[in-house]
């Protein structure tokens, strides 16, 4: 904590709320960046993005840890140093809410759409292997072995000869 930092409760609400407000600005902004990833097939690059949102979730949980000292007060009951004070620690919990819901819906939204390209691939998969199966049952009618030739008798006659061509009526 730094000399100009007080120590009072409602100053320490106020860091609070202000660190979450950023917490969840950044977590907002990777949502957004995710449905793109996801848009564009991005595999390795989306998993980096969750990970980095990992953390974001980390900080967040510590940030929640905090407020819950918080959470059991009257908020009419604290006292503010300015009301210039209080209004900016309530627009900052309000920007929270807002914040909050953008990215439950946003993470939704991604869900969906992850779904269904789970779904495409699958039916891509059943297809392939439906041709595959297909192809796999007529190869051995189209490439089927050619009989040997009978070998040819050289009795000396020509073949002709050997061949009965009349027809009996």
């Amino acid at each position: 904590m730094t000399p100009t930092e007080s120590n009072s409760p409602t100053e320490a609400l106020a860091r609070l709320v202000s660190q979450k407000r950023r917490l969840l600005e950044q977590l907002a902004a990777l949502a957004r960046r995710q449905g793109e990833l996801i848009a564009e097939g991005e595999i390795a690059s989306l998993m980096q993005l969750l990970g980095g949102k990992q953390q974001l979730i980390a900080g967040l949980r510590v940030v929640e840890q905090g407020l819950d000292a918080f959470r059991h007060e009257d908020p009419e009951s604290r006292a503010w140093p300015t009301s210039a004070a209080r209004a900016a620690c309530q627009a900052d919990a309000e920007a929270c809410n807002r914040l909050l819901a953008e990215t439950l819906a946003t993470e939704q939204q991604h869900e969906e759409l992850m779904t269904q390209r789970r779904d495409a691939i699958g039916k891509q998969l059943i297809q392939t292997q439906s041709a595959h199966a297909a192809s796999t049952a007529y190869k051995p009618h189209l490439r089927a072995p050619r009989p040997a030739s009978a070998p040819i008798a050289t009795s000396g006659a020509p073949l002709s000869d050997t061949l009965d061509l009349t027809t009996q009526d």
